[in-house]
């Protein structure tokens, strides 16, 4: 009944098609791209879209459209890679936070109280801001600030799937922690952990995004859609496709990985 019920909102629907076309690009993007994203021409620079180049060029006539199609691996890649690392960390904190209570309990949350007294983006460009950009520094950034969410998230539901009669019963039979956590715990967490990962993909998606519009990204000329919105705020009024199109291509993706998490 509940797949049933989904199936008829018109917005999931949306956002699923939305979703399969940024998979798509995702995987396939510099395949489909009809020019080298790096190859400039000064001739074409500042062009509106046309048939060649249907979303114009940029200020060194490089064509915006393979620049996106590419892009999208960069900031779709590194949010996935991201929601990756930091779901590890966390659930793994979060485990061993609501398994093992007693001090380690309190010595895990109480770091995850710190983490959570400062926004997510202003600590990211902290420690971006100490490694300096690049690729591998703003993963790590990323990843660093992002996993306090599963740690809290986990921790909540061991602590009652850990009091449940079938737990009891592996811990009288013998059962060792790890067999405990790992065969019994974690499948209780594998939902909510699914869900907290979709809607967390969105986010890191905005925050690869903010970062490289800050410059701690990925460094020109590679194409990532933070970049090519921080390269395009110059001309904001003289061409506003350089933009326009890049902030669509962000807010679609966001919007469906939104939109799915809350259908989950």
């Amino acid at each position: 009944m509940n797949m049933r019920n989904a199936l008829k909102n018109p917005l999931l629907i949306i956002a699923v098609v939305i979703l399969f076309a940024v998979i798509v690009i995702t995987l396939f993007g510099p395949m489909l791209a009809p020019h080298d994203p790096v190859e400039t021409d000064l001739s074409v620079r500042f062009s509106p879209p046309s048939m060649k180049y249907p979303l114009g060029n940029d200020s060194l006539g490089r064509c915006l459209f393979s620049r996106i199609l590419c892009g999208a691996r960069m900031s779709i890649g590194l949010g996935i890679t991201v929601v990756l690392f930091s779901s590890l960390l966390g659930v793994t904190a979060g485990l061993i936070s609501g398994y093992c209570g007693g001090f380690v309990d309190e010595l895990i949350m109480r770091i995850v109280d710190i983490f959570f007294a400062f926004p997510e983006i202003v600590a990211a460009m902290a420690v971006a801001g100490l490694m300096g950009p690049g690729t591998l520094n703003l993963l790590f950034a990323l990843s660093f600030v992002s996993w306090t969410r599963y740690a809290r998230l986990v921790r909540g539901i061991t602590l009652s799937v850990r009091e449940r009669d079938y737990i009891k019963a592996a811990q009288l039979s013998g059962v060792s922690r790890t067999v405990i956590i790992i065969r019994h715990i974690l499948p209780a967490n594998l939902s909510s952990i699914i869900v907290l990962a979709t809607i967390g993909l969105a986010k890191a998606i905005l925050a690869v995004s903010a970062l490289g519009f800050l410059g701690f990204g990925i460094q020109p000329p590679y194409p990532e859609w933070g970049t090519l919105l921080m390269e395009g705020k110059d001309y904001i009024l003289s061409a506003p496709h350089l933009s326009l199109y890049p902030g669509i291509a962000i807010m679609l993706s966001v919007l469906s990985f939104n939109l799915l998490g809350d259908a989950l």
